[in-house]
Order: C-alpha cells, then sequence, then structure tokens
C-alpha cells in the first residue's frame, strides 16, 4: 500500500495496479516496457511470454478500469497529486514484480 496522504486515492490505484502486476508476473509481461499497456488494451497478447489466456482477460479488464481512475483522480486531486500516488504506485509495482522474478528489478 502507497503512503499518500490521499488514502482513498491511492487505495484504489494501488489495489488495480497491484492486481495488474500479479496478472503481468503470470502472464510474464514486461509492465515497464514503453506500450506494453496500450498494446494490452487492444487485445494484443504476443505482449505474453507465458501464454495464460484467463491472466490476459483479467490484466486488460484493470487496466481498463484503471485509466478512468486516473483520470477522475486527477479530476478531484489534481495532476501533482494524482502524479505523486503513480509514481508510489509504480515503485510497489516494481518491488512486486523483482519479488515474482528473482534476479529481476
Amino acid at each position: 500500500m502507497t503512503k499518500s496522504r490521499h488514502r482513498y486515492w491511492s487505495g484504489q490505484i494501488d489495489a488495480i495496479a497491484g492486481e495488474v502486476s500479479r496478472l503481468a508476473i503470470a502472464c510474464d509481461i514486461d509492465i515497464d516496457e514503453p506500450d506494453v499497456a496500450e498494446r494490452i488494451l487492444k487485445n494484443d497478447d504476443s505482449v505474453c511470454r507465458r501464454k495464460n489466456a484467463e491472466a490476459f482477460r483479467k490484466i486488460r479488464e484493470h487496466l481498463m478500469a484503471l485509466f478512468p481512475l486516473e483520470e477522475r483522480a486527477i479530476k478531484r486531486l489534481g495532476a501533482d497529486d494524482t502524479q505523486e500516488i503513480l509514481e508510489e504506485v509504480r515503485g510497489s509495482i516494481r518491488r512486486l514484480r523483482a519479488a515474482g522474478h528473482p534476479g529481476s528489478g
């Protein structure tokens, strides 16, 4: 969980992003790579190095939910506070990803 002063928003974003990270590990997707999220949203499962149709479907659904959530957070909190939350979440994702793949990170 992130340490943001906006607990509701950071909790919402963190929960979805954490699940995206776990699903990315299940599919062996490097979610930090440029354009990967966009390719997932376009239903391009070639980003998967390990085929897992159910996990890919779920990661796509979570990403579809995450982007509108970010937009709502920006409207409510402002771009700077939302960016702070997203940076904390990205750090959490990188740590989770590293834990799922020893030697990476």
